[in-house]
């Protein structure tokens, strides 16, 4: 009976260890639904005490391997991926080992307790563990509230990784070694034998302690710097919001104009297209930056950014000044906080979001590939926007008309390949235009606007065109000259 108590105890003990070293060290997915989740859990908990209660410990230990593995492959996503993944069952397991077992065997080894008074220590421990974890369990709901987040998102760096599958390996290796030692009878090599294990298990245990920190202080210096980057996002959301207030728009540009640079990016990304510039942190980067892009028009007086007409050939030159305006105080911004790969790719997307594909377009006259990227991605964002905005100078075209307008405009103004990604994510494009429309119940009619009659200046229609006013591109109703 207390040989059963015993293992039964041990095996629920390294159950909880395997699965909390899974989820906070190890950085496994979990279930998407909660009862999934907890329901596998309770099921691999019996399946592994009744392996223990039947067959002994050593083939409950082996068997909880076999439910790791597998919780490890229904988690996962991609086949071949969740298969490499099992593999993690051995450094999982190690450092459980690495532990478990020191405290159990070093104290056992050094008072020589034998039988019933070694399985009425070692269930002792195991209580003690279980206590301390469930413990860290219910003291540790607000840390795992706060961290949390960052678990869905975070991922091992590669050295923590190497270092856990390398240590893991290690243990899981010491641990079966060990076992065999204590095999060995021979009162001559008793001495030896214990002073080996002990030295062992004390520099097995403090290794894998050590490692165990690393991770955890790797989890918490990443979700501080998460804190510090949504802090940074949300002051250039708000400095963003700032500048497109000053001309009447409600702020929707900038949250719009940033999600159709992620759809287009990511859709590039999927097609190996551009893929030698468009790595994950260059997406992440160009979405930070995106509400930056206008920036520059803080500089512009309200005469001119307000002006409901069209412009003057020395208004135009002034709007144009936006795009130079932008990059210089981003530039003037890295100066001050350091070199930042999102500031970087501000600065271009400021400075180049009006260049246009056969070099017509403004402040430098670039062409085709000379273009950043980024910038070329922004420019199809923002132009669409435009176009099925309402602005204190023109009203809204409706979405088909924008898709038109973009798809015209191929080869001329747009990067071809962009806007032939652009209209293969047509769907995703609609549904952020309308989830995020200024105009709610417009949205709802596949209409963000009905465009008012244009205002007639001078016998010419106040909507400005594309060849006289470029920051007011694609954005009218031609109508004759009288």
């Amino acid at each position: 009976m207390l040989t059963n108590i015993y293992q039964t105890a041990g095996i629920t003990a390294m159950f909880m260890l395997t699965m909390i070293l899974s989820r906070y060290i190890f950085l496994l997915p979990t279930f998407k639904n909660w009862f999934n989740q907890w329901g596998f859990l309770l099921l691999a908990w019996i399946i592994c005490n009744g392996a223990c209660f039947f067959f002994g410990a050593p083939v409950s230990r082996a068997v909880l391997g076999v439910m790791l593995a597998a919780y490890i492959f229904l988690t996962g996503s991609g086949k071949l991926y969740r298969i490499l993944r099992m593999a993690q069952v051995i450094p999982i397991m190690g450092i459980a080992y690495g532990i478990f077992f020191p405290p159990l065997d070093i104290a056992a080894m050094l008072i020589n307790v034998h039988g019933k008074y070694a399985e009425i220590y070692g269930c002792a421990m195991f209580v003690i563990l279980m206590i301390g974890l469930s413990v860290f369990a219910y003291c540790g709901k607000r840390w795992r509230y706060v961290f949390q987040p960052d678990l869905e998102t975070r991922h091992l760096e590669n050295w923590e990784r190497t270092m856990l599958f390398v240590i893991g390996t290690m243990m899981f290796f010491f641990a079966s070694t060990i076992s065999t030692f204590r095999q060995i009878k021979d009162p001559a090599y008793q001495s030896v034998i214990l002073y080996s294990c002990c030295v062992t298990s004390i520099i097995s245990f403090t290794i894998t302690l050590t490692i165990i920190i690393l991770i955890l202080q790797g989890n918490r210096r990443a979700h501080f710097e998460g804190q510090y980057m949504q802090m940074q996002h949300n002051i250039i959301i708000t400095m963003a919001d700032i500048v497109e207030n000053r001309d009447e728009n409600t702020g929707g540009h900038i949250r719009r104009t940033a999600k159709y640079v992620e759809i287009i990016a990511r859709r590039l990304k999927e097609a190996d297209l551009y893929n030698h510039i468009l790595t994950e942190q260059y997406i992440a980067d160009m979405i930070t930056a995106a509400p930056l892009h206008d920036i520059g028009k803080i500089h512009i007086p309200d005469a001119v950014l307000k002006k409901p007409g069209r412009f003057t050939d020395e208004e135009y030159n002034i709007m144009k000044e936006h795009t130079t305006a932008g990059k210089r105080l981003l530039q003037q911004a890295e100066g001050n906080l350091g070199e930042s790969g999102y500031l970087d790719i501000a600065i271009q997307m400021a400075g180049y979001h009006h260049e246009w594909w056969n070099g017509k377009g403004y402040p430098e006259g670039l062409r085709g590939q000379a273009i950043p990227l980024c910038a070329r991605i922004m420019a199809v964002a923002d132009v669409f926007d435009a176009i099925v905005s309402h602005r204190c100078y023109k009203g809204a075209m409706s979405i088909d008309e924008a898709f038109n307008l973009i798809r015209q405009d191929s080869g001329t103004h747009f990067d071809p390949v962009i806007v032939e990604t652009f209209l293969e994510v047509r769907d995703e494009i609609t549904a952020v235009a309308q989830e995020f429309a200024e105009d709610p119940d417009a949205a709802q009619t596949g209409r963000i606007h009905e465009a008012p009659p244009p205002i007639t200046v001078s016998g010419a229609a106040a909507l400005p065109t594309p060849e006289k006013n470029g920051e007011r591109k694609l954005v009218s109703v031609q109508s004759s000259e009288s």
